[in-house]
């Protein structure tokens, strides 16, 4: 951070490695979602609650660069105590019924009894639910 340049045309900017990250993970993140790296995860992860995302492979840096969706503070989530969210390979559920309507939420029930339904009748799969 700094000011770059010479005496006829000066600039105030910022460069490196980390602002290069910044500006394609924010690229790449969904309108209005927030994406961070395993870096930035690993130092907030007590604090924040983060889906993870995957790797992506980032112009500039030479390895994927794992990712991590920024959900909400964790304190907002406990205060938000009918809130479900599981991730498990192969399935993820999030479900938060206070912010739901009825029509939602009958909804969201006619999908979940499928799914088990679903659980139940797979093939080889007997007496899962």
């Amino acid at each position: 951070v700094g000011n770059f340049g010479s005496e006829d045309r000066m600039d105030y900017t910022i460069i490196g490695g980390a602002v290069n990250l910044a500006s394609r993970l924010e690229q790449e993140a969904a309108p209005g979602a927030i994406l961070i790296s395993y870096e930035t995860f690993a130092q907030v992860k007590d604090t924040i609650d983060c889906a993870e995302m995957g790797h992506v492979q980032v112009k500039g840096i030479a390895y994927p660069v794992a990712t991590y969706r920024v959900i909400d503070l964790k304190a907002n989530l406990a205060g938000a105590c009918r809130a479900v969210r599981t991730e498990l390979p192969h399935f993820r559920l999030e479900l938060e019924p206070e912010l739901m309507s009825a029509d939602e939420r009958g909804g969201a029930a006619t999908a979940l009894r499928d799914a088990l339904d679903r659980l139940s009748h797979e093939p080889g799969q007997q007496g899962l639910v």
